[in-house]
This record gives C-alpha cells, sequence and structure tokens, in this order.
C-alpha cells in the first residue's frame, strides 16, 4: 500500500489511456439473469442490499459512499476507492451488487490464475492479501488482463475451472462474495496492461497498468 501511494500522483496513471480490447462487463446485464430479486434492477438492488460488518453495523451497499465517488455504469451503481485504486489500480471500476451475483468472463481468454479459498474480508490493507480474484489473459486483445477479484470462497473451484483453461465471453466464471479488503459486496473488475518493458513505469519487480475499459 506505501508502494501505491508513494507512485500514485506519477502522470503516468493519469494519461487516460484506454483499453486496445473491447470488453463485455462482468456481470449479467438484469437482476433476473444472477436468478433472484427479479422485481428489482441493480441500482434499486444495492440501495436496499443491507451489509453487516464485524462491528455489527448494517448499512445499504451505496450508503456512505461520497457523492463524487459514487457514479453510473450501465444501469448498475459503482464506485471508486480513493483508498486503493491508486497509481496502477486508477481505472478500476467497483460494481455494486449483491454477494452471489454470477461473475461473467468480459471477453475470451485463459485463465492465467486464480484462487479462491479464502473467507475473511474487512475496512483495511491488512486484509489486502485475504482477497479470492481470477486473472484472465485475452490474447485477442492485444495481450490485455481482467482481473475479478471479491469473489465467493470455492466459486471458481465448484465450476471445475482450473489454471490455463479457456473461458468464453459471457461464460460463469464465479460469484460475487465479500472476501479481502472490502467492506461492502461489491465486483472489483480491472483491465490491465503488463508494463514491464516500460522504462517510465516506476513500480518495482512486475510491471502493470491499468486502462480505461472500453466496453462493448
Amino acid at each position: 500500500m506505501d508502494e501505491l501511494q508513494a507512485v500514485a500522483n506519477h502522470p503516468i496513471w493519469h494519461d487516460g489511456e484506454e483499453s486496445r480490447g473491447q470488453y463485455g462487463y462482468p456481470v449479467p446485464a438484469t437482476p433476473w439473469k444472477a436468478g433472484r430479486w427479479t422485481w428489482r434492477n441493480w441500482k434499486d438492488l444495492a440501495a436496499r442490499t443491507v451489509v453487516v460488518n464485524d462491528k455489527g453495523e448494517r448499512y445499504a451497499l451505496i450508503e456512505g459512499i461520497p457523492e463524487g465517488e459514487l457514479y453510473e455504469r450501465n444501469g448498475i451503481w459503482c464506485a471508486k476507492s480513493p483508498q486503493s485504486h491508486l497509481g496502477p489500480f486508477l481505472h478500476a471500476i467497483d460494481f455494486l451488487v449483491p454477494d452471489g451475483t454470477p461473475v461473467l468472463a468480459a471477453q475470451n481468454g485463459t485463465v492465467k490464475r486464480f484462487y479462491d479459498g479464502d473467507n475473511e474480508w474487512g475496512d483495511g490493507p491488512r486484509f489486502s492479501d485475504k482477497v479470492n480474484f481470477m486473472d484472465i489473459e485475452h490474447a485477442c486483445q492485444y495481450g490485455e488482463v481482467t482481473e475479478y477479484c471479491h469473489l465467493a470462497k470455492g466459486s471458481v473451484t465448484a465450476l471445475g475451472i482450473k489454471w490455463g483453461d479457456s473461458v468464453k465471453k459471457g461464460q460463469v466464471i464465479g460469484m460475487v462474495g465479500k472476501t479481502g479488503w472490502t467492506d461492502r459486496d461489491h465486483l472489483h473488475f480491472v483491465v490491465f496492461r503488463n508494463d514491464d518493458h516500460n522504462s517510465d513505469n516506476p513500480l518495482e519487480g512486475t510491471k502493470f497498468k491499468s486502462l480505461r475499459v472500453r466496453f462493448l
């Protein structure tokens, strides 16, 4: 986290670079396709779905998010996180959808890696290594990678998906579930470009850069 904050203001992250590939949305278009709440839309669901944190506090998915950090995409409430959407993660999108929502592959690709063995969550960076996630590499989309975070424990494994498997755009690859650093149900989605050969990238070790997503 300290490293991200140290490089957060570098101009490389703020140049507005878009993904070269185009991607579908990583959640179903309507709650009906998620198999529940058929009479509500996503925005209404976010306003009505209640989270209970480890302190027993209750709040809706959109409650407590500053107005400047809440926005709409494709009829879904989304949020920015000034704490974690920094530097190489600047263009991440948090889709505010309830736990149990199917997660869809945003484009054809290959499962580069995933982890779905954790079940812990909480509001702080100490939970960042508890997140369940999947990375899908899209060779047909100029080698870009999509990442899906805060997946439910065991939701990828239950589908029989393995590292190296090919997946199709729109295929269910897991379920939303509160794991890792989060204070509410949501899917954290980001498109990366491998930036290993870019000498301007200030990250140490493996270099990457999030891109503004071009959706289909």
